[in-house]
């Protein structure tokens, strides 16, 4: 199963790094069709949480390629499962909340597809098989850092330049407080996905421990 969850890493690595390449190069493209600047199409690209979740797993999926047997640094479990619970997060939000919103053609759709339905699948499937039961429910809580960080970073870059890339964060869609409600919802829904999942990896280690 490690040999196979190597090959998930490079083929991962690679397709979904060519995708995020891709998607910026169509963004940019047309954010200057409109008469923005080269810097503000790369700014602007860089605002969504698909996309940098998805540089995210990339990276982790890159470097278990290159040294799968250490579980260390982007690789140490923890990291590994906040990648894992943020890219399927990603995943549910897009098809649930945001897929609606637009209909991309072409090249577009692939890499839609690739960002938002493949990319989650493939990590969850090597994150599973790569569990072994060192998480702990801290490991659960470590987890939201990362949509945290994001958070601050989207509703400061929006105070500052009035780009709010999701309308359920979008202060000038709605009030502060609905804002907020929503934001500590998904926060809970986060939560509680990490948690499964700890839950899973302690419950499969139980399960070894038996054989």
């Amino acid at each position: 199963m490690m040999n196979f969850a190597r090959w998930l890493a490079r083929a991962g690595a690679v397709l979904i790094g060519l995708a995020i390449v891709s998607q910026g190069w169509l963004s940019v493209e047309e954010t200057m069709s409109r008469g923005g600047s080269l810097a503000w199409g790369v700014w602007v690209y860089l605002c969504y949480f698909t996309v940098l979740t998805n540089c995210f797993v990339v990276l982790v999926l890159a470097r278990a390629a290159l040294k799968p047997a250490d579980r260390t640094g982007l690789n140490a479990p923890r990291l590994e499962l906040t990648a894992a619970i943020s890219i399927l997060f990603v995943g549910a939000v897009y098809n649930l909340l945001l897929a609606s919103q637009w209909d991309p053609q072409g090249l577009r759709k692939l890499n839609d597809v690739i960002l938002h339905d493949i990319s989650p699948l493939l990590f969850a499937l090597f994150w599973f098989l790569r569990r072994g039961g060192a998480l702990t429910w801290r490991d659960a809580m470590f987890t939201t850092i990362w949509p945290v960080v994001y958070t601050i970073y989207a509703q400061a870059r929006g105070a500052f330049d009035g780009f709010y890339p999701y309308f359920f964060t979008d202060p000038t869609k709605a009030s502060w407080s609905a804002v907020l409600l929503n934001i500590a919802g998904l926060m809970l829904v986060f939560v509680v996905a990490a948690l499964l999942l700890v839950l899973l990896d302690r419950a499969a280690s139980k399960e070894r421990s038996l054989a």
